[in-house]
């Protein structure tokens, strides 16, 4: 009986023993299956976000190059602005002085013709005033 009851509690400790051995097995299993998910979650966030970024830097690729064709347009755009800017200018001036020379030669023909119309009014009032005196003869 001594026999059996320690086989029996050899037996019960076998079992208590493989039992727990059991218990931490599924309780590893798990851990694993739930470690492997989120191992196959990190993956799939570090996919999703490689592909946000490579997304991104070709935007930014994009933006830089249509940036860097801006500040050349521009550049062109100001240069033919001034270009054109100068040109205006230098028309303006030519203008300008056509104007003053066209305005001093019309005061000076207004001068010209008060002188001419005054000369003319003269000799209009002398022609009238020796006809008068002619006839009174």
């Amino acid at each position: 009986m001594k026999r059996n009851l320690s086989l029996f509690v050899a037996l019960l400790a076998f079992l208590l023993s493989s039992c727990t051995d059991t218990k931490k097995i599924a309780e590893y299993q798990d851990q694993v299956r739930r470690l492997e998910s989120q191992i196959l979650k990190e993956r799939q966030e570090n996919a999703e976000l490689s592909s946000f970024r490579f997304s991104l830097e070709s935007q930014f690729k994009k933006k830089n190059e249509d940036y860097m064709k801006c500040q050349e347009d521009s550049k062109d755009t100001f240069e033919t602005l001034t270009i054109k800017y100068n040109r205006l200018l230098d028309d303006y001036n030519k203008i300008q002085a056509s104007y003053k020379s066209l305005n001093e030669t019309y005061e000076s023909n207004k001068e010209n013709s008060a002188k001419v119309i005054a000369e003319l009014e003269e000799r209009v009032r002398n022609s009238k005033a020796s006809k008068s005196k002619r006839r009174r003869r």
